[in-house]
């Protein structure tokens, strides 16, 4: 399969289902925090519920969901329901992909990263050893299913992080997705407004366009890495002190400095800003340099950043000096 069967509307959620003939049994993972959303239709399959968090995407925790995946019979025509943010679609598209060497899943994000980021090209990965998403597969799933009035249950700190997300896809994507994505509040995407919806359509139909031929993540694929060499290192470095989505906002602003791209990181400090999210980190360089000897997407021990020139000017720059990345750290780091 070369892509994944994506359903994008408000109550799709709602209007799921029953799957209780799937002839190889169903698991439906979620969060204690998202149990709640759980379909009508699918509240009497087997359930695996984790622990709401990052520290949830790990080793031991993925050891539990495969024994529960083992527990619960399935077989090679089993599919796994995963129910939640991107904690939750990594996390279980990961165990997907081990069991029985390999069965069907689907995402079912209900935070606005998972939906329009997390959930979609079948990356999955848990962290490990200190490294974010160190370990982990490609493994599509079957069917994405994205209902954006889910994200009416999430906290606002979450919202905010999802927004970070959004608008590193929306600046890949050209200056008139930038615009709309910067025109948006938190409220707009809690309420599924309809300019919000027409937003994660485009960062979907954006980021499928990226994957389509480039599955492996060896070409323009890559491009979706923007602002996140930089912000893995400092959610890395801060050790839970922050949101991915947070490290992502402060990562763009360093690759506009990477860049040379003054206005665009004055613009995007403004955005950060009035959004609430951070726009300056009092990690230690030291720290910061540690985490990028360990950035997952290193080739031949170097690093490849992607440049930001202007909204829709981004290019993979290869082969960049340990040095002039920590440099790009200043557009973030508190002197104070």
């Amino acid at each position: 399969m070369s892509d994944s069967d994506i359903q994008l509307g408000a109550g799709l959620l709602a209007d799921v289902g029953e799957l209780d003939q799937r002839a190889g049994g169903v698991l439906l993972l979620t969060d204690s925090n998202v149990e709640a959303l759980v379909p009508t239709a699918w509240q009497r399959l087997p359930r695996h519920v984790i622990a709401p968090g990052e520290q949830s995407k790990c080793w031991a925790e993925l050891e539990r969901l495969l024994l529960a995946l083992d527990a619960a019979s399935l077989d090679r025509d089993g599919l796994l329901l995963a129910l939640g943010g991107g904690v939750v679609t990594d996390l279980g598209g990961f165990a997907a992909s081990l069991h029985r060497r390999g069965i069907a899943w689907h995402a079912l994000p209900t935070s606005l990263i998972g939906q329009v980021d997390a959930a979609v090209g079948g990356k999955t990965a848990v962290n490990f050893a200190g490294g974010k998403n160190g370990v982990g597969t490609v493994h599509l799933p079957e069917r994405v299913t994205i209902d954006p009035t889910a994200l009416a249950s999430l906290p606002l700190r979450h919202l905010l992080s999802g927004m970070a997300e959004v608008l590193k896809t929306a600046l890949i994507a050209g200056s008139d997705a930038t615009s709309r994505a910067l025109s948006l509040s938190p409220g707009d995407f809690a309420a599924a407004a309809p300019a919000a919806v027409v937003v994660i359509q485009e960062c979907v139909a954006t980021k499928q366009r990226l994957v389509s031929g480039d599955l492996h993540d060896h070409g323009q694929r890559r491009l979706l890495n923007l602002g996140h060499t930089f912000g893995h290192a400092l959610e890395a470095a801060a050790l839970g002190a922050c949101t991915h989505g947070e490290a992502v906002g402060l990562g763009l602003l360093c690759a506009a400095r990477f860049s040379g791209a003054a206005a665009l990181e004055q613009t995007l400090r403004d955005a950060l800003g009035s959004w609430g999210l951070p726009t300056s980190s009092d990690t230690a360089p030291g720290d910061l340099a540690a985490q990028l000897g360990r950035d997952k997407k290193r080739r031949s021990g170097a690093l490849t950043v992607v440049e930001l020139r202007n909204p829709g000017e981004v290019d993979l720059r290869p082969d960049v000096p340990l040095a002039e990345v920590l440099e790009a750290f200043e557009a973030v780091l508190d002197r104070s």
